[in-house]
C-alpha cells in the first residue's frame, strides 16, 4: 500500500500545469521559487517511508502506549477520505497536511521515545535528517494547519486521542 501511495504522490509531482506552484503561492504572500515549490514536494515525499517507520513503532510490543495509539491514528488519517486539505480537490499540495502530520508526528516520537542513535536503522537516521531539514517549509505554507496538527500531536501523547480522532472528523 505505501508504494502506491509513493507512485500516486510521484505523479502527481509530475504536474505539467503548475498547479502546486500555483496552490502555493494562493497561501504565500510573494513569489514562489521552484526551490520552494521543490522543498515542498520532497517533504510530501517523505510521507510514505515515515509512515512505514510508525507502522513498524506501532507494531512493536515494546513502543510506549502513547506512541502506538497517535502511530495508530496517523496511519488512520492519511487513509481517511476527509481532511484538513482535500487531495482530490488539491492535487498533490492536498498531501500537505497528511504529510505534515506523519513527519512531524515522526519526528516527536523520535525526541521523545527513541533517543539511542545506534538503536536506529538507516532509514530512520537518514529520515530524521531529511525531516528535520524540510520541517519549516509546510509550516509557512500552512501555518493555521500546522499548528492544529501539533497542538494535537501533543494532546494524543498527552493521553488525550480524542483530540487527534477529532481531527479525522474535520
Amino acid at each position: 500500500m505505501l508504494r502506491a501511495l509513493q507512485s500516486h504522490l510521484r505523479d502527481l509531482a509530475e504536474d505539467k500545469t503548475g498547479k502546486l506552484k500555483k496552490e502555493i503561492k494562493a497561501r504565500w504572500s510573494g513569489e514562489v521559487t521552484d526551490d520552494q515549490v521543490h522543498a515542498i514536494k520532497e517533504f510530501i515525499f517523505l510521507m510514505p517511508p515515515c509512515l512505514k517507520v510508525l507502522s513498524q513503532y506501532w507494531s512493536d510490543r515494546k513502543t510506549p502506549a502513547n506512541t502506538k495509539n497517535l502511530a495508530g491514528l496517523i496511519i488512520t488519517y492519511v487513509y481517511h477520505p476527509h481532511d484538513l486539505i482535500s487531495d482530490k480537490e488539491h492535487g498533490l499540495f492536498g498531501y500537505i497536511d497528511d504529510a505534515y502530520l506523519v513527519v512531524a508526528s515522526f519526528l516527536r516520537i523520535q525526541d521523545m521515545y527513541i533517543h539511542n542513535w545506534a538503536d536506529k536503522s538507516e532509514l530512520e537516521r537518514d529520515l530524521i535528517e531529511r525531516s528535520r531539514e524540510l520541517i519549516s517549509a509546510p509550516k509557512l505554507v500552512i501555518p493555521d494547519e500546522a499548528a492544529k496538527i501539533d497542538d494535537s500531536i501533543t494532546r494524543c501523547l498527552d493521553g488525550k486521542i480524542e483530540d487527534v480522532a477529532s481531527l479525522l472528523a474535520s
